[in-house]
């Protein structure tokens, strides 16, 4: 009767740098629609995986942080343009008659 052993497969480490990468294009292209195909292209890694690592990396999926990175975006373009009018000089902001 053989023995059965046990082998402790290592699960494959993922290289942390790809999703920082990945990261950092979206950014450079989140003013357009980013779809599963760029995503998988741009990453070298398929659907499933990029699931999983952005829900190990991120704690969320990829679709939502772009949403989320695109609502930040959208949150500070706004703060930035309340912050500038603010510093407009008081007569460019109220015309007066």
């Amino acid at each position: 009767m053989s023995k059965v052993v046990n082998l402790k497969i290592p699960k494959p480490t993922f290289d942390q740098n790809r999703l920082k990468t990945l990261c950092v294009w979206i950014d450079q292209n989140i003013n357009r629609s980013i779809g599963w195909a760029e995503l998988s292209a741009q990453s070298g890694m398929g659907h499933l995986e990029l699931q999983r690592e952005f829900g190990a990396q991120l704690h969320t999926s990829p679709m939502q942080w772009i949403r989320s990175r695109r609502r930040e975006l959208e949150q500070t373009t706004l703060a930035e343009l309340f912050v500038r009018q603010s510093q407009l000089p008081e007569k460019l902001i109220h015309k007066t008659n």
